[in-house]
């Protein structure tokens, strides 16, 4: 197996353990204020852009199979999955802080 066809391979599995451990973060982070939430999308989203983007010219420059094109695929809408996932926590989280502070006890 040449250099490239084990890129076409192993780029995608990358992108995959990325979004997994991405998403593991946001959901830690997440766990009890917005703000931390905030603080951690920050931080994974350009991790979780790279590594979608990153498989790219290796799947262009080679003869790729259709697998590992529909890897890519996979791996990509995962990512963006968890980040939109992520934000909408951050949003309902944020609204249920702010309805939590308007109420008397």
């Amino acid at each position: 197996m040449d250099t490239a066809a084990l890129l076409v391979w192993l780029l995608p599995g990358l992108q995959a353990l990325t979004t997994a451990v991405g998403g593991v973060l946001l959901a830690r982070g997440g766990k009890h204020d917005a703000r931390g939430l905030d603080r951690s999308i920050r931080r994974t989203a350009p991790a979780l852009l790279t590594a979608g983007v990153l498989p790219l010219p290796a799947l262009l420059a080679t003869d790729a199979p259709a697998g590992a094109w529909g890897l890519w695929g996979a791996g990509y809408i995962a990512a963006a999955t968890v980040y939109a996932f992520a934000e909408t926590l951050r949003d309902t989280r944020a609204a249920q802080g702010a309805a939590a502070a308007g109420r008397m006890p």
